[in-house]
This record gives structure tokens, C-alpha cells and sequence, in this order.
């Protein structure tokens, strides 16, 4: 489960690590490395017919408030909107958060998304389904999962078609910010709160949306904190609303659009919302996306 809410567990990993990764079948396209499923199938690659149930009532949801959750951004500004498209949430019911940060469907979300050990990564599922803010949905692949920073990579490698021409897409996407964001930066927090209440002494359902678009500001970096370590927890600091279902949800520089960090955790001692930093997210990326590309 995806615990935004919570200190990080106080023990170290030093672990990264890269799946082996099976080679594309031989009904995606090559030049995508993406499968296109038609719509509405009856059954998606990986889904249980109760975990397909849940992700179809999250669509409709999703759907039919569409041109709410858009009306909710802070300003109609195009980078703010892109924000918005490239955003994504779990559709099994353990919740999560995560954004698109390339073209070709590579995704950013935290790493204890799939799980909170290494023991628990490694005995996870590496292939889970996500939805865009409109319902559509996507198969995403764990590709790199870094636990000290709290990064995991992922790939869109199946796409439920939407309609129009089946050709190999190209996915909306935010780009990393140029520099960390200073101390008082206005940001958006766009993610999944989760339905489940755990404030509640008895099992409750919340009235959430299922997105949400949070406004605050960057509250600086945890005092003598390294940046490259976020097991414990976030070391970026904001004040934007979040709940449990918010790791992995990009925040969002609201003037220029660009991808500061992603919330993943906050201190329940203070209230203080935390997140993985500019700094490594930028080493992440570097380390894992870049290195791809330059494999091409």
C-alpha cells in the first residue's frame, strides 16, 4: 500500500534497482514498445475480474469529472493544463500517484508505490495499471526503483485505445524544472487522495475526488538533510494539501509548469507535507532515463 502519510521507515537502503525486462511481443509497436488494447475490453493483461471492476468504476468516475478536475487548476495557463494531462493515478485500490516526465510514455512516481522494502519490492507485482485524469488508462512497467531517494521509473508499455487512429502515441508529459524551486515557489500538488479514511477509528469511505489539484508553496529543505536520501522522509518540504494516496503526485511549478518534486510523505508530528527534492529527481532521471536514451 502507498502510505503518503507517515514518516519514512528509519532504516537505510542502499539498493537501485533495474528489472530485467522481457522483450516486446509482437503485437506492439516496435517503435513504441507500447500495446494498443481496445477499448473496453473485458479483460486487461494482469487485472482479476474484481481489480478490472474497480479500475472501470474509476474511469467512469474519472470521466465524468473531467472538465471539473480542469477547472480546478489555478489558472487556464496551457503549461498548467499540460500539468494536468501528464498526471496519473493507480487504478488498483491501493492507491498512488505518479506523472508522465517523456514523450514516449516514462513515468515518475516513489518508489514505495511498490513497496516499502526491498523483500516487499521484489515479491510485488513489477506491472500495474494506471489512469490519466480522464479515465484513459495505460499498463506501466517497473523499469528503476530507488528506495534511498524514493524514485521508481516506470514505462508505458499497453494503452487502452480511446478511439481515433492506432498509431504509436506520444504521451503528454511536464518537463523537470531548470534549477530547485527556492523557498516560497508556488506549486500545484495534482494526485489521488485515496478513499479509504484513515483518520477514522471504523473503516470509512472518504468524499475525495478521486484527482484533486491542491494549491500551496515550497517550504524549503530539511536543515542539514542530504537531498539524495528520502527513505526516512521527504526532504523537500511544501504546505500543499495532500492525503495517503498523494505519493508520487507531481508538484508543480504554477508559473512555469515544470516538475519540481513529487510529494511523498509528511511528518505527523508538525503536519509539515514532505517530498522528493528538485535535486533527486534530476540525479534519478539522469542516471536511469538519460542513460536509456543514450542506448537508442
Amino acid at each position: 500500500m502507498s502510505h503518503g502519510r507517515r514518516l519514512r521507515s528509519a532504516s537505510k537502503h542502499e539498493s537501485c534497482f533495474e528489472p530485467s525486462v522481457p522483450k516486446p511481443r509482437s503485437d506492439v509497436y516496435a517503435s513504441s514498445g507500447v500495446q494498443i488494447i481496445p477499448s473496453g475490453s473485458s479483460r486487461l493483461p494482469g487485472l482479476k475480474a474484481s481489480e478490472l471492476a474497480l479500475l472501470r468504476q474509476k474511469q467512469r468516475k474519472l470521466a465524468a469529472n473531467a472538465s471539473t478536475t480542469l477547472a480546478s487548476l489555478p489558472s487556464s495557463s496551457p503549461q498548467l493544463r499540460t500539468a494536468l494531462e501528464a498526471s496519473l493515478i493507480f487504478a488498483q485500490r491501493e492507491a498512488g500517484s505518479a506523472v508522465c516526465v517523456d514523450p514516449a510514455g516514462w513515468v515518475l512516481t516513489c518508489a514505495h508505490c511498490f513497496g516499502d522494502t526491498e523483500e516487499e519490492y521484489c515479491r510485488s507485482p513489477k506491472k500495474r495499471w494506471l489512469l490519466f485524469y480522464d479515465g484513459c488508462a495505460v499498463q506501466v512497467e517497473c523499469r528503476a526503483w530507488d528506495l534511498t531517494r524514493d524514485l521508481a521509473l516506470l514505462r508505458i508499455v499497453a494503452l487502452e485505445n480511446t478511439g481515433g487512429d492506432a498509431v504509436p502515441p506520444l504521451f503528454p508529459f511536464v518537463r523537470l524544472a531548470a534549477c530547485a524551486p527556492p523557498k516560497g515557489t508556488r506549486i500545484v500538488c495534482i494526485g489521488q487522495p485515496g478513499q479509504d479514511d484513515l483518520e477514522s477509528a471504523s473503516a470509512r469511505r472518504t468524499k475525495y475526488n478521486l484527482v484533486e489539484v491542491s494549491e500551496g508553496t515550497v517550504c524549503g529543505m530539511v536543515r542539514g538533510a542530504d537531498p539524495q536520501d528520502n527513505s526516512e522522509i521527504g526532504t523537500l518540504m511544501h504546505d500543499a494539501w495532500t492525503y495517503w494516496g498523494h505519493s508520487g503526485a507531481p508538484l508543480i511549478h504554477v508559473g512555469e509548469g515544470t516538475l519540481v518534486g513529487l510529494h511523498s510523505s509528511w511528518d505527523d508530528r508538525t503536519a509539515m507535507r514532505h517530498g522528493v527534492p528538485h535535486a533527486a529527481v534530476r540525479v534519478f532521471l539522469a542516471i536511469h532515463l538519460d542513460a536509456d536514451k543514450s542506448d537508442k
